[in-house]
């Protein structure tokens, strides 16, 4: 483990975890990360910035484009952020990063976030994106991906294209998914110790936010319970120490178990989602495997 990923877990740990039965407030959350993650990396000259207005049916977005337009598939992603935080700004470096050095054309989407938005407004939005994309680009030259939250959103996103008869795309790419939203995973127990960023009663809260009601299994909120079969390859990281482990590997064996190719990657001492956390060698380690990923599931002449 680097000394960047240990002063990391010590910052969050002691800055960012809330105390045990910390009551959640939105406003204070959204401010406490905007502070945390705001102007860590600087974006590399290389990779052109786009903001997409929105527009009908379309939410806010953004393009991270290789500065050379040389680009040769497509990258839709969802950031975190517990479905009631996050924004476009806090995952830009990451995006940036990986559209260089998998010469892929990024778009990170700023989709609707509870409270004032739940679920399905969130998973409409990113559908739409992705209905968008494909009127434009071949599905099998479109990838999915997202963290934490965003990563449980790519996969309720994927399970709504697969029931209207949509094309997937060519893979998915998930760091430390949410994709149960029950909050039952055994690590939500076992590893509460070492979590550095959050508490299951904090995970609890901020899956209350989201739902409005509706149950805590619905497949469309948590798509660990959802039939999986037809979804494409996934390549799925998480943290040993993290309350969300249950969670990947859970659904890393529910792909397998359907007969899906699902690739998980495990790693000790890291943060929560710690692939975005570009200031981590461990993170820029762990984008170069994924943009391999993506090299390898829309080669070169995908679009030749």
């Amino acid at each position: 483990m680097s000394w960047q990923a240990t002063l990391t877990n010590l910052y969050l740990r002691y800055r960012f975890k809330p105390a045990a039965g910390t009551r959640l407030v939105v406003v204070t959350a959204r401010a406490r990360m905007f502070r945390l993650m705001q102007g860590k990396n600087p974006m590399p000259a290389d990779v052109l910035h786009q903001t997409v207005p929105a527009q009908g049916r379309l939410c806010p977005a953004e393009w991270l484009r290789p500065a050379d337009l040389s680009a040769q598939r497509t990258l839709l992603y969802f950031h975190g952020g517990g479905y009631f935080f996050g924004e476009l700004a806090m995952h830009r470096p990451m995006c940036s990063y990986l559209s260089r050095i998998a010469r892929a054309d990024v778009l990170s989407v700023d989709y609707r976030l509870a409270p004032e938005h739940p679920c399905p407004a969130a998973i409409d939005d990113a559908l739409a994106w992705y209905r968008e994309l494909l009127t434009k680009i071949p599905a099998a030259q479109i990838l999915l991906g997202g963290d934490s939250a965003g990563g449980g959103l790519a996969l309720a996103c994927l399970l709504q294209a697969r029931e209207a008869g949509l094309p997937m795309p060519a893979g998915i790419v998930l760091f430390s998914p949410w994709v149960d939203l029950t909050c039952s995973g055994e690590t939500m127990q076992t590893r509460a110790r070492t979590e550095v960023m959050f508490t299951a009663d904090s995970l609890k809260q901020a899956a209350a936010l989201y739902l409005n009601g509706r149950a805590t299994q619905d497949p469309l909120a948590s798509p660990l319970h959802a039939d999986l079969s037809g979804l494409p390859p996934l390549l799925i990281y998480a943290s040993r120490d993290e309350l969300l482990l249950s969670d990947a590997t859970r659904l890393h064996a529910r792909a397998e178990a359907v007969g899906l190719k699902s690739t998980l990657r495990l790693q000790s001492g890291m943060p929560h989602v710690w692939p975005v956390m570009l200031m981590l060698p461990e993170a820029r380690a762990s984008l170069r495997e994924v943009a391999a990923f993506m090299l390898k599931r829309v080669p070169e002449q995908g679009r030749a």
